[in-house]
């Protein structure tokens, strides 16, 4: 009968010392999982199906799936500023499979909206950066200005006759944080007219409707001005149209430019084993030569940040951009009086 004790008594010390090894290893045991991904990855997309958001993920995430095992999918759930798909990563499990993409209009502008469902991006993994858009301020070739100087001096003559484009309200487009800094720094009113996307804008802007197109460029803006019927003033945007680099930007001119990023974010909480796939993944899709040829033909530069360059870049731009659109909808309110 005592040898029976004896022998429950160490079964019970051997039980209790393995679940102490687990405890104190848990994090070793599962960054140990080299089978991850063993099904495809879906990747919700904020915009609509052959849009440039669309078209650019759809080409960086068919490059990273030659990389990882399993094919990444993409899925559109447009709508809200892009805050439908950005819920449904917020939402999702963190195991690695269910990622979104991340712009601008969803990370620096939505959460200041009054209805926002997210009011920060404390819930969310940053993960790669792999694009920039390029925002041009264009205006007809037989626009008197040649230059954004000579517009601003006509600008600041003739208040509200400049008619320019913008996607939503100052306090809902990106482009307007800009445009408003530029007013206040040039001491000059604007006219804004909304259009629904950049194709309204590039027709109106050809039909002499409006002044100044003020949306991405893409490879229909870049024929109208390889063709000589559009003319580049100025940049938003950091980054330029090859050909066209001697034309000024706004940081230059200024010291500020238009929010901007084009990347893969997901849930808060993914495991260390699932990031280091991805960003092994993500690394090499950049360098893929058929992605690279085809943000060549979409006029996107390739602009690559690792998580810690996202979150610093982040870290430092979502407060700016809060601080604007505040002003912004509090003069919008005032408008509305």
């Amino acid at each position: 009968m005592k040898r029976n004790v004896k022998k429950i008594s160490f079964i019970k010390i051997g039980v209790i010392g393995l679940c102490f090894f687990l405890f104190q290893n848990a994090n070793l045991v599962s960054a140990k999982d080299p089978d991850y991904p063993t099904r495809p990855i879906t990747c919700y997309i904020a915009f609509g199906a052959g849009g440039v958001t669309d078209l650019m993920s759809r080409a960086f995430l068919g490059a990273a799936s030659k990389n990882i095992g399993q094919p990444f999918v993409p899925v559109n759930k447009p709508g809200a500023g892009g805050t439908i798909a950005t819920m449904a990563v917020l939402t999702a499990k963190p195991d690695g499979y269910s990622l979104g993409t991340i712009t601008a209009s969803n990370a620096f502008m939505a959460p200041f909206s009054d209805d926002a469902p997210y009011k920060d991006l404390n819930g969310f993994t940053m993960i790669v950066n792999f694009g920039y858009h390029i925002y041009p301020l264009l205006v007809r070739a037989d626009a008197p200005w040649k230059t954004w100087q000579e517009f601003i001096d006509w600008a600041r003559k003739n208040p509200r006759a400049a008619k320019v484009s913008l996607t939503g309200a100052k306090s809902t487009a990106s482009q307007g944080l800009v445009l408003w800094q530029v007013e206040k720094r040039e001491k000059v009113e604007f006219a804004y007219i909304v259009f629904k996307g950049s194709a309204e804008v590039l027709s109106a802007l050809l039909g002499g409707h409006i002044t100044m197109y003020t949306s991405g460029a893409d490879a229909a803006t870049m024929d109208y001005i390889k063709e000589g019927k559009l003319r580049i003033l100025a940049y938003m945007s950091t980054e330029k149209v090859p050909g066209y680099e001697n034309i000024p930007s706004t940081q230059e001119l200024y010291g500020f430019s238009i929010p901007n990023i084009g990347g893969i974010f997901g849930p808060k909480g993914l495991p260390d084993y699932v990031l280091k796939k991805l960003d092994d993944a993500f690394a090499r899709a950049v360098k893929d030569p058929e992605f690279i040829n085809f943000m060549n033909r979409a006029v996107t530069p390739i602009v690559y940040m690792n998580r810690a360059q996202m979150n610093k870049y982040v870290e430092e731009t979502f407060p700016k951009a809060g601080e604007i659109i505040k002003i912004l909808k509090a003069e919008e309110a005032k408008e509305k009086k």
